[in-house]
């Protein structure tokens, strides 16, 4: 009787969560699914350094170890940067490749942003780095990534355009600036973008646009975003991935959707100041990485971002927020669309590890 009566649960579970998360969008109209075989995935997140110099970080070992066991279709992994404690010193990338061996030795590709701590160097007595090392030269023996391997872009299945940008190429001043964009990057972005055939745009880079950490930090998000936004806004950017903020937030601001992921292992933080916070926005402190699916749909492509929380006693992971961004691909539009959808519903994991739990998250539209 109990068997019966968990496939039955399950059963239910499958088909009502199909039938919210995939067969409505947010007016309830229907919309078509493509197959899964034309489905294609790949992870977010960010701030995997290790605590302090020369120590090892088992959580970030143990969710590099959760994705490539729990994703086996995995095609790349996009990482927000401060990868490591201190980027300029190779015994942090010696420590860091020890312990993500898992993904390499499954030659999983991951395409890095750089972060404030990829150019720290040796630790001084009062807490604080000797010289930054502003060539980025450590950094760069210890990846291989296309362009100058600084900031770069590429395209994926003729589907989304990734572009990376680097928040630490020379930008003046400490926590809170000014942020002057060098002009050689900021002339490469505007080509890029504006050279860029592809409807749909993901960026990534490590300081974020907006921030609810302290009064700090939002000083630091205004000014990258009075540089950047702009850039956004004029060239349809549709979904920003950052980190630097040690926690998950989820904001929309003029119909793009911002997603801090910084909970890959670093030390957590709390929001502290929620100056900026506005209704609707996702925010939630514990180790988290984010499972992005994507698929074209008639006229649509859907990139559904699922966010998961990583137990890091028990190494299982949970549903926290999920969010769709739909583009509209329609030829015969003069200028594309992208409306963003908050699924809601019954979480399969949780149906089968603690029976009648739910997720239940917000809907959002931009408009």
């Amino acid at each position: 009787m109990k068997t019966k009566l968990f496939f039955l649960l399950l059963l239910v579970n499958i088909l009502f969560s199909t039938f919210l998360a995939g067969s409505l969008d947010i007016n309830g109209q229907r919309r078509s699914i493509m197959s899964v075989e034309d489905d294609w995935y790949f992870i977010a997140l960010g701030d995997t350094r290790n605590y302090v110099e020369n120590s090892t970080n088992p959580i970030r070992a143990a969710i590099m170890n959760s994705i490539v066991e729990n994703s086996p279709n995995l095609e790349f992994i996009l990482h927000s940067g401060d990868i490591v404690y201190r980027g300029g010193e190779q015994d942090d990338w010696d420590r860091y490749y020890e312990e993500i061996e898992n993904v390499t030795i499954n030659n999983v590709s991951i395409y890095y942003a750089v972060g404030n701590h990829e150019i720290y160097t040796y630790d001084l007595p009062d807490g604080s780095f000797g010289p930054s090392e502003m060539n980025f030269s450590t950094y760069l023996k210890n990846v291989n990534l296309p362009g100058n391997e600084r900031y770069y872009s590429f395209d994926v299945n003729n589907q989304i355009h990734f572009i990376i940008i680097n928040t630490d190429e020379y930008w003046e001043g400490g926590d809170t600036g000014p942020f002057n964009i060098t002009p050689e990057q900021q002339a490469w972005i505007e080509n890029d973008l504006e050279s860029n055939s592809i409807d749909f745009v993901v960026a990534l880079f490590h300081r974020p646009c907006y921030s609810i950490r302290r009064a700090s930090k939002i000083i630091a998000a205004q000014e990258i975003r009075q540089v950047l936004e702009p850039l956004f806004v004029e060239y349809d950017v549709d979904l920003v991935f950052s980190g630097h903020d040690h926690y998950y937030y989820r904001t929309i601001r003029n119909e793009i959707v911002y997603i801090v992921t910084g909970g890959g292992g670093a030390p957590l933080g709390v929001n502290g100041d929620t100056s900026e916070w506005q209704e609707d926005d996702i925010y939630f402190s514990n180790y988290h990485y984010c499972n992005i699916t994507v698929k074209q749909s008639n006229e649509n492509l859907i990139v559904k971002v699922d966010t998961l929380v990583f137990n890091e006693t028990e190494h299982t992971t949970t549903l926290s927020d999920s969010v769709e961004v739909i583009n509209n691909l329609n030829a015969n539009s003069e200028t594309h669309t992208t409306t963003s959808v908050a699924t809601q519903g019954f979480s399969l994991i949780i149906i089968v590890t603690a029976l009648g739990s739910y997720l239940n998250n917000r809907r959002y539209k931009k408009t």
